[in-house]
């Protein structure tokens, strides 16, 4: 369902990007209310046609943005899903997972998917030929198994039968599970190799004689999700700030090319960090909020697996760090398998949540607010005169902050009478801090960044226009100039020479500011959609 105002405007805003506004105001509307198709054609009366919005629903149902059941007189309800809407910024990033954990042909697949919305195994091998033909059909189809073991992709449940004009999907089967045979017969055997050029250019729709037709996969947003929440605690744990990312010092691939940089204890936390999260990579729910224990055994183990340079005493020393450094996230249970150790995920999102509020405290205001902020947080109710005493402010600075603190949503006040009539020379307030409404708050004013730089890129590629087109016109002419048999320096001076015809000095100077543009906002578009995610299962979480 939709959330707040911000929240529904970044969804219609995302999905006009996409798909245009005629299904982003099909999606408006259901996102504003659930409703029937008839209802739904009743309120876009005259706005278009009823051919229209089921071709919209359709599209939208496609990529599971919209859901629909049967109500309880037996009509079929439509039903927007925001939280899955707000994945698609994060597809990006999913493909640069996929790519770093199981290569280029694991990026391919979650291109197509992504871009599809879903797609049997063999549609997604011929697209990807189609656009690749030095891709090999085992190489696909063993990185397709990967993302499947490791829960990346999930596969849509099946059509089993229909009542009152709803499909019933079959929920019973294993959705990862794949499929014993893939292509049809002539494309799976050895004339693959040999078909005409019409088969290599068969269209990438489905062929009713695949092995596989009717088994449609998707992407598993919620283990992505899983996978983004690991990596922004795992940042936490290492340091907070550190560049160092899940993806970027990933245990299975990259973990015998990594070698000891800098600080040694910098190195074997990072790497420890990582490994109690493999631990619990594909067990039960990817967005479990259930604590993680791993056992120095457990840990040994993995090590072992991943050909780490680590020791017993290494790991030990990397859990005795986190147990002190970690705020309370990770903590000692016993000493049992070598010592035993958790890690509280409902506590890290908290002080994730924590740090994000405190940052931007210190950027709107200074270090003295966030002092009166954890004086709050840790003693609860306090009134000005309290707060002013034990933050060591004068009366007229503590009022202030305290007021700029109300004003901005961080700090609450509950008024206290003296007696029943609450005169305002008879009552006085009490301050407090209640973080779940002030990160409630806090999704809002993220929902309308995200709504407001996805504006600001469309409105940047319209301002170009002409110069990306020229772009686009002088790329194929350089790609050809670079694929010939000319010497190096002969290709340098003609794709000069075209590139100066095409695009002059002042051309290219506009284009490479549009393009550093266009970088700043998908970083910030980025790191925004990560922050929204940490907020939301803060709330989810049911802190207090």
């Amino acid at each position: 369902m939709g959330g707040g105002k911000y929240e529904t405007q970044m969804c219609v805003i995302i999905i006009e990007d996409i798909f245009g506004k005629i299904v982003a105001k099909v999606m408006e509307t259901i996102l504003k209310e659930s409703c029937q198709l008839a209802t739904l054609v009743y309120k876009l009366k005259g706005q278009m046609s009823s051919s229209l919005i089921k071709k919209s629903l359709s599209t939208l149902i496609n990529f599971g943005f919209i859901t629909f059941s049967l109500d309880t007189n037996h009509r079929v309800t439509y039903v927007a899903d925001s939280d899955q809407i707000q994945c698609i910024i994060s597809a990006p990033r999913a493909c640069l997972i996929a790519k770093t954990l199981y290569g280029p042909s694991a990026e391919s697949i979650c291109i197509e998917l992504i871009s599809q919305g879903r797609l049997t195994v063999s549609e997604t091998i011929r697209r990807i030929q189609a656009v690749d033909e030095t891709a090999v059909l085992s190489d696909i189809r063993h990185s397709f198994e990967e993302l499947v073991g490791a829960h990346f992709l999930i596969r849509v449940p099946s059509v089993e039968s229909e009542a009152y004009g709803c499909p019933q999907f079959n929920n019973g089967s294993d959705p990862f599970e794949m499929p014993n045979a893939i292509m049809s017969k002539h494309e799976n055997g050895r004339d693959a190799s040999t078909s005409d050029g019409n088969s290599r250019k068969r269209k990438a729709n489905s062929s009713p004689d695949d092995a596989d037709a009717g088994q449609y996969w998707r992407m598993n947003w919620v283990r992505f999700n899983g996978y983004l929440r690991d990596e922004l605690i795992i940042d936490y744990l290492i340091g907070g700030g550190s560049t160092a990312t899940m993806t970027q010092l990933n245990v299975k691939k990259e973990a015998e090319d990594m070698e000891p940089q800098g600080d040694r204890t910098q190195y074997i936390t990072q790497n420890v960090a990582h490994l109690m999260f493999k631990i619990n990579e594909t067990r039960g729910k990817p967005l479990s909020l259930d604590s993680i224990t791993a056992s120095i055994t457990d840990l040994q183990r993995l090590v072992r697996e991943y050909s780490l340079d680590l020791s017993k005493p290494d790991i030990e020393l990397a859990c005795q760090i986190l147990v002190d450094e970690s705020d309370g996230i990770v903590r000692k249970l016993g000493e049992s398998n070598g010592g035993l150790y958790t890690v509280d995920i409902r506590h890290a999102i908290r002080q994730i949540c924590r740090h994000h509020c405190e940052s931007l405290i210190r950027e709107q205001f200074e270090g003295r607010a966030i002092r009166v902020m954890r004086l709050l947080e840790g003693r609860h109710y306090l009134d000005e005169e309290q707060v002013e005493k034990l933050s060591m402010m004068s009366g007229k600075e503590a009022r202030e902050m305290l007021y700029a603190l109300v004003e901005e949503g961080y700090v609450f006040n509950k008024p206290v009478g003296r007696s029943n009539d609450f005169q305002p020379a008879r009552t006085f307030y009490l301050y407090y801090v209640d973080l779940p409404r002030t990160i409630r708050g806090l999704v809002e004013y993220n929902c309308k960044l995200v709504r407001n730089l996805i504006i600001r890129q469309r409105h940047e590629r319209t301002e170009n226009k002409t110069l990306l087109d020229k772009d686009a016109n002088v790329q194929p002419i350089i790609e050809n100039i670079r694929q010939s048999e000319l010497d190096d320096e002969s290709k340098a001076a003609q794709i000069a020479e075209v590139e100066e015809m095409y695009l002059p000095g002042p051309d290219r100077a506009q284009l490479n500011r549009y393009r550093k543009a266009q970088a700043t906002l998908l970083a910030a578009q980025d790191q925004s959609i990560r922050v929204l995610l940490i907020f939301k299962l803060f709330l989810e979480s049911g802190e207090t």
